[in-house]
This record gives structure tokens, C-alpha cells and sequence, in this order.
């Protein structure tokens, strides 16, 4: 057997376990970026490895996963989602109010769990209506989302203010923080929460016929409407689902802070989730979790490698965001070179 029939023999034998775990070049990618950024700060930062700030970037880094994944599932269908990060506050500013002004005072420990449960309802009630506003606009109105998710966004975030007043809204129970700093078996509990989100979405993408049909609206909305798919129905539901997983993200923010604010991540939340995308390279019709979950661990070592590293220096947070737009203009090289000599061997 001659040398090349050889390597491409393995070449076959190494590509079909990867083939069955769904890793593409691009998840490739990404784990090699977030090797060397783990060894880079490691080497750089005796404390980077150490099992407190580990666990600091599994309380901290959720929120922003499941933003993703919620920004995600509007870009599959060839939308975007502007208005995560205010249904995020207002889902967390509602249910927050309802917290703090019909708990009776005198509740018993006990009995505080109900009125979390309730809370919690009225947080993920709140999404699901936002995101139904954005799927009515966007699949029955016929609003480009992005006009429709920043039209939305606005409405969103005057709800909050006209509420709140601006003020940060305080005072909640001691029990909500078992959700967002508290830990089981040592692994955080909102990184539980991140990883059985990104499951159930995999699992729905993937694994069912609407995640199909999902897909099959991004890829090509002409041809899945001619197959008999009904686009506005299947868009709706998307944008149901990005609601109520930004609601999801505003109750773990609300409970890891004890506070709940139109402010949140007002300036950053809604880029971020956009280079993870971009980062994942989820495009209409075609996308990987895995990807997303990767991205997500990237920005937020690239984050507390900075904080640790530059602790105590002016201007530190340049560094950051410098160092999140060389990353993405370096994955769009990678892509642009390994894309462009795929299309030249086919």
C-alpha cells in the first residue's frame, strides 16, 4: 500500500469517531484557542488554575451562556435578537417587585419557597410573552428583526424604567441566592443550569422535527414553506423560546447579585453574545452548541485572565476588549483560508 493511500486510510479512521461526536473544523478551532489561552494564563498566573477562581468563572459565565443560546436559535432562523438583554431585566425587575412587595413579613422560612416558585413563573411568564411580541412582528407582521428585537428592546427597557424609576430594585429573601451562588458537589449551580440548557437545545435542534424545520427556515425560508413548513408558526416559537431563556439568564443574574436593574449588561451583553456566535460561526440554517459552549468559555477565560492578570493597571479593560477583537478577527482569517480551500478541493 503506497504512503498516501495509507495516511488517508487513518485520515478516514481518525475523521469517522469525529464525524459521529459532530466536531467540525471549527470546534477544532476553538478548543485550540481556549488551550493556549488556559496554558498562556496559567503559565502567566499562578492563581488561574486554582480550584476558587475556576469555580468563580462557573458562577460567573452562565448568564452569558444562555444569552447565547437564546441569540442562537434567532440566528438559525435568519434573525437576530436585540431584545434579550431588556427581556432579561424586565423579566428580573417583574419578578423582583413581586418579591419584595407581597411577601408578608412575617413568612415562615418554609413557606418562602412558594413565593420563589411563583416569582420564578412570573420570570419565565415574562419571556415567553416578549418573545411572542418579537415572533408576532417578525413572522406575522413581517418586520426585518432587526428592526423588530430593537423596537422591542426599547419598549422592554421603558417597562423597566417607567417601574422601577431607574432604581435598582433590592430586599429580596435570602433563599433566592441558593440559585446563583451556591454550588452542588462543588460544580455551581448556574453552571448546572448552563449545561442543562445547552442539552435541551441540542436536543431540540437535533433531535426533533421542529428543530429540523428550524433549520430548514434559516437555510432556505422559500423552500420550507413550498415543503409545507409553516414559517411564521416555526419563527414564533423560536423567538418563544430566546424569551424565555433571556428570562432564565435575568433570574440567575438577579439571584447571584440580590438585585435586579435595567442597567445589567446594558452596554455589553448583547455584543458579547454576538462574537460568541460570530465565534461559533452559527449562521442561518447551520450552527453547533458545542461551538457556542466553547465560544463562551474562551471570552470568559480571556476575561478573568485579564482581570488577574493586569489587577491593579490603568485602562486594564482595554486590554480585554483589544484582545476579544484581535480573537475574532484572527477566527475570521482561520475561516476565511480553511472555508476557502475547502471550496477549492470540491
Amino acid at each position: 500500500m503506497e504512503p498516501k493511500s495509507k495516511f488517508s486510510e487513518i485520515k478516514q479512521r481518525l475523521a469517522a469517531p469525529l464525524g459521529k461526536l459532530k466536531i467540525d473544523g471549527q470546534t477544532v478551532l476553538l478548543l485550540g484557542v481556549l488551550m493556549v489561552l488556559v496554558v498562556f494564563f496559567g503559565v502567566t498566573e499562578e492563581k488561574f488554575l486554582m480550584g476558587r477562581t475556576i469555580t468563580s468563572m462557573g458562577f460567573q459565565l452562565p448568564e452569558i451562556g444562555i444569552l447565547a443560546l437564546s441569540m442562537m436559535l434567532a440566528i438559525l432562523t435568519g434573525g437576530i435578537n436585540l431584545s434579550i438583554n431588556a427581556t432579561s431585566n424586565l423579566a428580573a425587575v417583574l419578578s423582583g417587585l413581586f418579591l419584595v412587595r407581597v411577601i408578608p413579613k412575617d413568612v415562615a422560612p418554609d413557606q418562602v419557597g412558594f413565593y420563589l416558585l411563583i416569582a420564578l413563573l412570573i420570570a419565565l411568564g415574562i419571556g415567553l410573552l416578549c418573545g411572542a411580541i418579537n415572533g408576532f412582528l417578525i413572522g406575522y407582521v413581517g418586520v426585518p428583526p432587526i428592526l423588530a428585537t430593537l423596537a422591542s428592546m426599547t419598549f422592554f427597557t421603558g417597562i423597566s424604567t417607567g417601574i422601577t424609576g431607574g432604581k435598582t430594585v433590592t430586599g429580596f429573601p435570602d433563599q433566592l441566592s441558593l440559585i446563583g451562588s451556591k454550588a452542588l458537589f462543588g460544580v455551581p449551580i448556574p453552571f448546572l443550569i448552563l449545561v442543562a440548557i445547552a442539552i435541551v437545545t441540542y436536543l431540540i435542534l437535533f433531535q426533533t422535527a421542529f428543530g429540523f424545520k428550524v433549520r430548514m427556515v434559516g437555510s432556505n425560508p422559500t423552500a420550507a414553506n413550498f415543503s409545507g413548513i409553516n414559517n411564521p408558526s416555526i419563527i414564533m416559537k423560536v423567538y418563544v423560546i430566546s424569551g424565555i431563556y433571556a428570562a432564565i439568564a435575568g433570574v440567575l443574574v438577579m439571584s447571584r447579585t440580590m438585585s435586579a436593574a435595567i442597567e445589567y449588561g446594558a452596554t455589553t451583553y448583547v455584543l458579547l453574545t454576538i462574537l460568541i456566535s460570530v465565534l461559533a460561526y452559527i449562521i442561518p440554517g447551520f450552527g453547533s452548541v458545542l461551538n457556542i459552549f466553547i465560544a463562551v468559555l474562551i471570552l470568559q477565560v480571556i476575561s478573568t485572565g485579564f482581570h488577574m492578570f493586569l489587577l491593579g493597571v490603568r485602562g486594564s479593560s482595554f486590554f480585554k476588549d483589544f484582545t476579544w477583537g484581535i480573537l475574532m478577527i484572527f477566527i475570521f482569517v482561520i475561516n476565511y483560508f480553511t472555508r476557502g480551500r475547502k471550496a477549492e478541493e470540491s
